[in-house]
């Protein structure tokens, strides 16, 4: 009798401590991010969306709005499309669907650049593939913004040319979808480690939780980063470095909306202590002191 009532408590006990963990899932909804580049149109709104919410299922225990039944219900209710809706919106669809927070998003850069050169007839070229994403996710019942953040990819393919024969790239769709992929992660990673739930009811919007890496010195193409080990700095990394620029805040809250970040170039990480990291600058210039760096 004793052995039966204890296992029957302690199943009990089970029961209890799985619950709230279960229930704690945030209900999630993904909109299509607005297209803000040159190229792509709708498509790279609807394919931002996509990755960031497959990225979501493969890494948190968000209970995700299924994204084809939410484009219907935006398409029949005529609350907006392809990201173009503001907080107050996106909390009036969540209220409908019954989420508690709405990500909406932008792909603000989505592009190619060209670079290279040579002589004797022989030509080397690289172009480049840049995307970036701005995200946020809205507070159902407030409207408030709880989270915003920004991320940025680059790919980059080499072609040669001898005599005006061979090499040569044209648009490689392949090629800017991985740096739109690299630009959604860098903000999942963010966005992980992010207790945005907690912020419910916070004043105002809250950024990014984690602490930035900042260049604390430049003596010609070497970087101290204000950073190290204790950031998860390793030998080898390759960062980008961006200059933040104008903040578009909400006039009736005062929240930031979006921050609008100029990338500088790249550096790469040669040794790492405790508390500062060297590195040394492969790509760009014009580096400040203050200017951030991104993984």
């Amino acid at each position: 009798m004793i052995r039966k009532a204890t296992i029957t408590v302690f199943i009990a006990l089970l029961t209890t401590w799985a619950l709230p963990a279960f229930a704690a899932a945030p209900k999630v909804a993904v909109m299509d991010f607005e297209n803000q580049s040159q190229h792509g149109g709708w498509r790279i709104g609807q394919g931002a969306a996509d990755i960031l919410t497959t990225a979501l299922v493969k890494q948190t225990n968000y209970d995700i709005f299924e994204r084809g039944r939410l484009n219907s219900l935006i398409e029949e209710q005529n609350l907006g499309s392809s990201g173009r809706v503001d907080p107050a919106t996106a909390a009036k669809i969540g209220k409908i669907i019954g989420v508690q927070y709405i990500i909406t998003g932008a792909v603000t850069e989505y592009g190619e650049s060209n670079a290279g050169g040579g002589g004797g007839g022989v030509h080397v070229g690289k172009k480049g593939y840049a995307a970036t994403v701005d995200v946020r996710i809205v507070d159902v019942n407030t409207s408030r913004i709880l989270f915003a953040d920004t991320g940025t990819g680059n790919k980059s393919s080499m072609n040669v040319r001898v005599f005006g024969f061979g090499g040569g790239e044209s648009w490689n769709e392949k090629h800017a979808t991985e740096a739109l992929r690299d630009a959604i992660d860098q903000v999942t990673k963010s966005l992980v480690n992010s207790d945005f739930s907690s912020a419910t009811a916070a004043p105002t919007a809250t950024a990014s939780s984690s602490t930035p890496l900042l260049l604390a010195d430049i003596d010609g193409k070497q970087v101290i980063l204000n950073a190290g080990s204790n950031a998860g700095l390793k030998t080898g990394q390759t960062l980008t470095v961006k200059r933040k620029g104008r903040e578009i805040k909400d006039p009736s809250t005062g929240a930031v909306l979006k921050v609008n970040y100029d990338t500088l170039g790249e550096i790469k990480i040669t040794n790492v202590e405790s508390a500062y990291a060297e590195a040394e600058i492969t790509e760009g210039s014009g580096f400040k002191v203050g200017d951030s760096a991104h993984r």
